[in-house]
């Protein structure tokens, strides 16, 4: 304690420590997307035929074909898609049963600037896997409500922002999934460095723990 008392930049070593700490938690996100990014896989042979109301109760990464007849409510830009090299956007459409229920449905890439694309009601359902919603990191930018464009698929904000309430999980289509749009694969294509940041944000933990410590001529 007396030694902490004593330190030439107590303001630098409190501070900086607490930004140290900040950078190891980044560090921990990212290996975490990583590690989940690295885990996943999806089985396109087994296909299990379900209803809107058995969403729920679907495991996630499930194969479905959703029967039904759906309306289009509205629709979202997802930002920063890169599909064979080529930036762009993924297509986040709402639609709604005979019932009222409501779905968010991932129709897939466009690129930027394009207004070709076509995508409206839907007559025989959905084909492709059930995915669990985003969750906002704390260190991601919001979405605004009322804008066409969103930084992740999260189902709290699209229920806001709709005044709507939602399944548990969205379907990403594997088919059938737009005049204009190409479908989207889960796991080729573009993958987020995400052990690249991790490193990163380790690398700048480390640095900035060794000039609070020599500052305070600890080491």
């Amino acid at each position: 304690m007396e030694k902490l008392k004593s330190l030439p930049h107590k303001n630098l070593f409190y501070f900086g420590f607490i930004i140290v700490i900040i950078f190891l938690l980044l560090s921990y996100w990212q290996f975490s997307r990583y590690k989940t990014n690295e885990s996943e896989s999806y089985d396109k042979v087994n296909q299990d035929l379900v209803s809107i109301d058995e969403i729920n109760l679907t495991p996630s990464d499930t194969y479905i074909k959703l029967n039904g007849s759906f309306n289009l409510v509205d629709y979202y830009k997802l930002r920063s898609r890169v599909y064979n090299g080529e930036s762009g956007y993924h297509l986040i459409a709402i639609y709604r049963d005979q019932n009222n229920i409501h779905i968010t449905v991932n129709h897939g890439w466009i690129p930027l600037e394009y207004v070709g694309f076509e995508i409206g009601n839907f007559r025989y359902g959905f084909e492709g896997f059930l995915l669990n919603y985003d969750i906002k990191s704390p260190v991601g930018q919001d979405d605004s409500i009322g804008s066409e464009y969103i930084f992740r698929i999260d189902k709290n904000f699209i229920e806001s922002d709709q005044i709507i309430d939602l399944s548990d999980k969205y379907v990403h289509l594997t088919s059938n999934c737009g005049v204009g749009i190409e479908c989207a694969p889960l796991n080729t294509g573009y993958e987020p460095p995400h052990m690249s940041y991790s490193i990163q944000w380790l690398f700048f933990a480390l640095c900035l723990s060794i000039v609070i410590l020599r500052k305070n001529k600890i080491i």
